[in-house]
C-alpha cells in the first residue's frame, strides 16, 4: 500500500512537470529514450524530471503505470494472504473462562437444575420409535446417513416447541426472523471461520444467473444455525446506539455435515443432518459492559425455558481451547438424559464482543464524521430450542408406563392427552446405541456408582441383537 501510493504520487508529479513545461512552451522533443536515473522509480525526484523532455516523461510515466499495476497485483495478493491469516486469530478470552484444552474434564459446572441423578427405562432411541414418531431405514434409504422422516405425535411436538419458544421470546422483546437457507460464498466466509468450511457446511452449487446462455457457476453454502445470516443482516450498517440493542428470534432449517462425529449418537434424532432450531441473536452496544449483561439474560431465559419443560440440566462454563475463534466466552445448557444416563447440550451461550462486527463492518454510532473514532457493536447468540434435540430430552424426562407426558406449557400446542406407546410392551431397552464421548461415558459411570443396586437392568450383545423393532 505504501509503495502504490508512491507510485501514485509520482505520477501525479509526471504530470505536473510536463504541465508546467507546456505552460513555458518548451518543445515537447522526439527523443523516447529514459536515462537510467530516471529508470530508478524509487530515488526519482521533480530535479530528475525538470531535466528531461516531455516525450521522456511520458515514458516515464508508462513506466510507472505498469508498476503500479505490478504493485496492486501483489498487494491483493498479501492481503488475501493476511487476511486468511488475520482469520484463524481468535477472539480475546474473559477472565472467567476455564484456560485449558481438556474439556472433558475441566470445564467449570457454574450450577445445577433438577435432579440430575435419577435414572429411568428407556433412551430417546427407543422411544422416538415406540411413539411411532421416527421412521429412520427409509429416511436413510432417501435420504442418506442420519436422514430420517419425523412422524405423527413428533411432528405436533416439534411445532409446539417452535411455537412456545417463539412465544417466549416475543414476550421479551425479540423480534421473530425467518432467514434464508443459503448464503453466499463471501458472506458466509465473513461468519464462519476456515473450519466450518470443511466439517459443517454443506456447498450448494447453481447457475450464475437465470440466463440460459450465461454458463458461469455461482456458489452458495447452506446455513447450519440462524446466527450466520442474521450475524449479516446488518452487514456494512451503523447501528445507531439508541436502536441498540437489537434483539431477533431467528426461526431456520439448520443443515450441518458433522464431519468428526462418526459413530457418536448415529441412531435417533438427537445428532442428524437437519434439523429446525430457535436462535436468540443480539446486537449490543460496546459500552458499559452492556453485552455482558446481556449475555446473562440470554442465558437466564435459556435456563427459563427448560425449567418450564420440567428438564433437569447443569450449566457449564467451557474452557478455551474447545471455543471457536469468536467466542470471548460460551456456557452450554447441558439437559440430563436418565434414560442414557449422561449429560448432553442443548444450549450454547456466546459472547463473540466485536469480532464477528468487525469482519462485517456493523459499526457502532450515526456516521464516520459524526464519531470521533470507530467503534464495533457487539454480538451474542444462544440456542432458544434445536427441536430434535429438545424432543429427545423431553421423550427421556417425562417417560411414563401410560406413555409420554406433555410438559404443561406445551399442552395449548398440541393435540389432547400423552403420547401413547405405539407398540407395548417395547422389548428389553437399548442402552448401548450411542458412542458417547469421553465426558459422557464419565458422567455415566458415575450415575451407575450413585445407584449402585437401584435395579437398572444391563444389556448385553445378544439381547441387542435379537430387539425386534
Amino acid at each position: 500500500r505504501f509503495r502504490a501510493d508512491n507510485l501514485n504520487k509520482l505520477k501525479n508529479l509526471c504530470s505536473k512537470t510536463i504541465g508546467d513545461k507546456m505552460k513555458k512552451k518548451e518543445p515537447v522533443g522526439t527523443d523516447e529514450s529514459v536515462p537510467e536515473n530516471a529508470q530508478n522509480l524509487e530515488e526519482l525526484t521533480a530535479d530528475v524530471l525538470g531535466c528531461l523532455q516531455v516525450s521522456q516523461i511520458k515514458k516515464v510515466r508508462l513506466l510507472i503505470d505498469e508498476a503500479i499495476l505490478q504493485c496492486d497485483s501483489e498487494r491483493l495478493r498479501l492481503e488475501a494472504e493476511r487476511f486468511e491469516s488475520l482469520r484463524e486469530i481468535g477472539n480475546l478470552l474473559h477472565p472467567s473462562v476455564p484456560i485449558s484444552n481438556d474439556e472433558d474434564v475441566d470445564n467449570k459446572v457454574e450450577r445445577v437444575w433438577g435432579d440430575c441423578s435419577c435414572r429411568k427405562k428407556y433412551s430417546h432411541v427407543d422411544l422416538v420409535v415406540m411413539v411411532d414418531g421416527y421412521e429412520g431405514e427409509k429416511g436413510a434409504v432417501v435420504a442418506g446417513s442420519r436422514g430420517y422422516f419425523l412422524k405423527g405425535p413428533l411432528v405436533f411436538l416439534e411445532q409446539a416447541l417452535i411455537q412456545y419458544a417463539l412465544q417466549s421470546l416475543r414476550a421479551r422483546g425479540y423480534t421473530p426472523v425467518y432467514t434464508p437457507f443459503f448464503m453466499r460464498k463471501e458472506v458466509m466466509q465473513e461468519v464462519a471461520q476456515l473450519s466450518q468450511f470443511d466439517e459443517e457446511l454443506y456447498k450448494v452449487i447453481g447457475k450464475g444467473s437465470e440466463r440460459a446462455e450465461d454458463s458461469s457457476i455461482d456458489e452458495k453454502y447452506l446455513i447450519a444455525t440462524s446466527e450466520q445470516p442474521i450475524a449479516a443482516l446488518h452487514r456494512d450498517e451503523w447501528l445507531r446506539p439508541e436502536d441498540l440493542p437489537l434483539k431477533y428470534a431467528g426461526l431456520s432449517t439448520c443443515f450441518r455435515q458433522e464431519v468428526g462425529s462418526h459413530g457418536r449418537d448415529t441412531r435417533g434424532i438427537f445428532r442428524v443432518h437437519q434439523f429446525e432450531k430457535i436462535e436468540q441473536f443480539v446486537y449490543s452496544s460496546p459500552h458499559d459492559n452492556k453485552s455482558w449483561e446481556i449475555f446473562e439474560e440470554m442465558m437466564a431465559t435459556a435456563e427459563e425455558f427448560y425449567q418450564s419443560l420440567e428438564i433437569p440440566y447443569h450449566v457449564v462454563n467451557i474452557v478455551s481451547g474447545s471455543l471457536n475463534h469468536a467466542a470471548s466466552k460460551k456456557l452450554d445448557l447441558e439437559a440430563w438424559f436418565p434414560g442414557s444416563g449422561a449429560f448432553r447440550e442443548l444450549v450454547s451461550c456466546s459472547n463473540c464482543t466485536d469480532y464477528q462486527a468487525r469482519r462485517l463492518r456493523i459499526r457502532y454510532g450515526q456516521t464516520r464524521k459524526m464519531m470521533d473514532k470507530v467503534e464495533f457493536v457487539h454480538m451474542l447468540n444462544a440456542t432458544m430450542c434445536a427441536t430434535t434435540r429438545t424432543i429427545c430430552a423431553i421423550l427421556e424426562n417425562h417417560q411414563t408406563s401410560e406413555g409420554i407426558r406433555i410438559p404443561e406449557k406445551l399442552q395449548n400446542f398440541m393435540p389432547p392427552g400423552n403420547i401413547p406407546p405405539a407398540t407395548p410392551p417395547f422389548p428389553t431397552p437399548w442402552r448401548g446405541s450411542d458412542r458417547l464421548s469421553k465426558k459422557q461415558k464419565k458422567q455415566q459411570e458415575a450415575g451407575g456408582k450413585k445407584k449402585a443396586g437401584g435395579g437398572c437392568d444391563q444389556v448385553l450383545e445378544e439381547q441387542m441383537k435379537n430387539m425386534g423393532v
